[in-house]
């Protein structure tokens, strides 16, 4: 396969919503990953948590009060806060898990441009990969 073609966008995961199915269309454009189930496996994930967050957010924006009467009376954050700071988090921690390589790296086409899928995937494989043997 040449440089100038891309590989079609493999299939959602089973079960990804609107926000799960947009970012999975949307890694999978921009990045190549041939071969990297374990890479793949974080994309899921990724996916599905961008999915939570989406309907956390949507919760959190129609929610009437971001207070609520805690077990004491004491005024306390709706629950759904807590999650979506602790789901933002946990999604910052997958995208950095997948070690992509950013726009700036060195290794690109030399262009200006943006990489192709084929010259992200190799950079983030040698990124990943490296000196693995001593080579």
């Amino acid at each position: 396969m040449s440089e100038t073609e891309t590989l079609p966008v493999p299939r959602c995961p089973r079960g990804l919503r609107e926000a799960g199915k947009r970012f999975w269309r949307e890694i999978h454009s921009r990045y190549e990953f041939i071969a990297c189930p374990e890479v793949v496996l974080l994309l899921e994930e990724a996916a599905r948590t961008a999915d939570v967050l989406a309907r956390l957010q949507q919760i959190v924006d129609t929610a009437p009060e971001l207070r609520c009467r805690g077990s004491r009376g004491q005024d306390v954050a709706i629950p759904e806060l807590d999650a979506l700071r602790a789901y933002r988090s946990q999604f910052a921690a997958l995208i950095k898990q997948l070690d992509l390589p950013a726009a700036d790296d060195e290794g690109d086409s030399g262009s200006g441009g943006p990489m192709s899928r084929s010259q992200a995937g190799r950079i983030a494989a040698s990124a990943r990969w490296g000196n693995r043997h001593g080579k």
